[in-house]
């Protein structure tokens, strides 16, 4: 990906309408995290949607490819993709990675199991005698990050659908997640019975935002940046950040084999 100072201050200038064909491809890695990424969902997923048209802008296209979170951005730090989608603002992460401006803002919950010991919390530290189930690669934020490094209650799965099971099945007290994610794997993997096992504290971990992950240090990152938050910035105005936020709670993007009732939220 080889672009001058000139070339840029046209792509960042001109009206995405100019443009009869895209002047440059990204490779983006990204991973199966539905409803927000996943290759068997329209337009792979919500995030990804908005990357896509965020990028058509400026008149770029991008290429998704699914891995594993982990080797997603290993491989990207190792120079093989221009980005990642996508990450939670992370401060330990910004070593390696650009954070692009917020795609979406979330609410990172606590499950526990609706008989289990966990009922309430405060502070993180009201929890340190019960065990946290986290899977594996997960950056959540720098305070549950913080708190995970130095508790030994912790266990570790593969998956999101892996800890939900060891919270059903007792091995685990209480499990952190995104809300919407939460909440539609619950819903496409789960049967009604182990739904009312479970529930969501209603104490809020926190509010995370949402990024592209750029690798820092090379040639063309700062590009990929800007570019990005240019395209972000055009279809926030146009309004149609607010008509893929709609498409998302209409059920658009889900999986089609194991279609989701969003009206029950």
């Amino acid at each position: 990906m080889r672009i001058t100072t000139l070339l840029l201050t046209a792509a960042l200038l001109m009206p995405a309408q100019s443009w009869a064909h895209a002047w440059l491809k990204l490779e983006i890695a990204t991973t199966e995290y539905p409803p927000y990424t996943s290759t068997e969902m329209e337009h792979e997923g919500y995030i990804n949607h908005i990357i896509n048209e965020a990028f058509l802008e400026t008149g770029v296209v991008v290429e998704f490819t699914s891995l594993k979170w982990e080797d997603a951005l290993e491989a990207t730090k190792n120079g093989e993709f221009d980005a990642v989608s996508y990450g939670n603002f992370v401060r330990s992460r910004e070593d390696e990675f650009l954070h692009s401006k917020p795609i979406t803002a979330e609410s990172l919950v606590f499950y526990v199991r609706r008989d289990g010991p966990v009922q309430q919390w405060n502070t993180l530290s009201d929890l340190d005698q019960y065990k946290m189930g986290i899977t594996d690669g997960y950056l959540y934020t720098d305070e549950l990050t913080g708190y995970i490094e130095k508790n030994k209650n912790i266990v570790t799965y593969d998956t999101d659908e892996e800890n939900f099971q060891a919270l059903i099945d007792g091995e685990i007290d209480i499990f952190p997640i995104d809300e919407l994610t939460g909440w539609y794997l619950l819903e496409r993997e789960f049967n009604q019975d182990d739904r009312n096992d479970v529930m969501r504290l209603e104490t809020y971990l926190s509010t995370v935002t949402t990024h592209l992950l750029i690798p820092k240090g090379r040639k063309n990152s700062r590009l990929v940046m800007e570019l990005f938050n240019k395209g972000l910035e055009e279809i926030t105005l146009e309004g149609k950040m607010q008509r893929f936020k709609r498409l998302l709670k209409e059920g658009f993007y889900q999986h089609p084999e194991k279609p989701v009732n969003y009206d029950r939220r």
